[in-house]
């Protein structure tokens, strides 16, 4: 299919706002039971199909920026930043794909449950979707062959973790007189005072493998707590 044109769609994985602001070390000190918390939530080699390649992850917010409707949003993972012990899994793509399905994900390990559920209360915002649908047109905007992105709810979440919500990002790409679809998956999920902000990405349909990555990681996540 149109790989060699969906690879510019890459960056889009910077849309997840779980991850922006994520990138570097984290700042705050680490307890005993932070570092098991970071460590049962990042996505691993293991929790990926057998084959998928892994590289360190970057990303930008710079999609975000000048964006009113992201501007809360945005301001509390600045002060998560700062503030709260994080770690960033490698990003995990499938072999042959040229990144177009991927999956990564960012752990925070929050002070205690409230501070948790009112992260977690700022992907829930109204404004959020649109926030989502305007940072990844800014983000194409200059990409030969993509067209408008749109934003959905993903609706399949309930039992997951403590509390969780996602988006479904998908956005049209033509090349060649072929055309596609790229889907970008972003699940924020609470798992007690700790936070984990998914992100998956898949050419012409969701990630098939993300239902079952989210379940692992939050299973580990909650084991965590409870042996610490």
């Amino acid at each position: 299919m149109i790989l060699r044109r969906t690879r510019i769609l890459v960056p889009l994985l910077a849309v997840s706002l779980a991850g922006v602001a994520a990138f570097a070390p984290p700042a705050a000190a680490q307890s005993k039971s932070d570092k098991a918390i970071l460590k049962a939530g990042v996505i691993t080699k293991a929790d990926v199909p057998t084959g998928w390649t892994s590289k360190k992850a970057s990303s930008s917010d710079k999609a975000y920026q000048g964006i009113a409707e992201c501007k809360d949003l945005k301001a509390a993972l600045d002060n998560a930043k700062k503030k709260t012990p994080r770690v960033q899994s490698r990003e995990f793509e499938e072999p042959g794909t040229r990144g177009t399905t991927s999956a990564a994900d960012t752990v925070y390990a929050f002070k205690n449950t409230s501070a948790a559920e009112t992260f977690l209360s700022g992907y829930q915002a109204p404004d959020v979707p649109t926030c989502l649908e305007k940072g990844a047109a800014k983000a194409v905007k200059s990409q030969p062959g993509a067209g408008a992105p749109s934003v959905s709810p993903v609706t399949d979440l309930e039992g997951v973790g403590d509390g969780a919500v996602g988006y479904e990002i998908t956005i049209p790409i033509s090349a060649a007189g072929q055309s596609a679809t790229v889907y970008v998956d972003l699940i924020a999920v609470r798992v007690g005072r700790a936070f984990v902000g998914f992100n998956f990405s898949n050419l012409e349909a969701p990630i098939s493998d993300g239902p079952a990555i989210v379940q692992t990681v939050v299973a580990r996540v909650a084991a965590a707590q409870g042996s610490a």
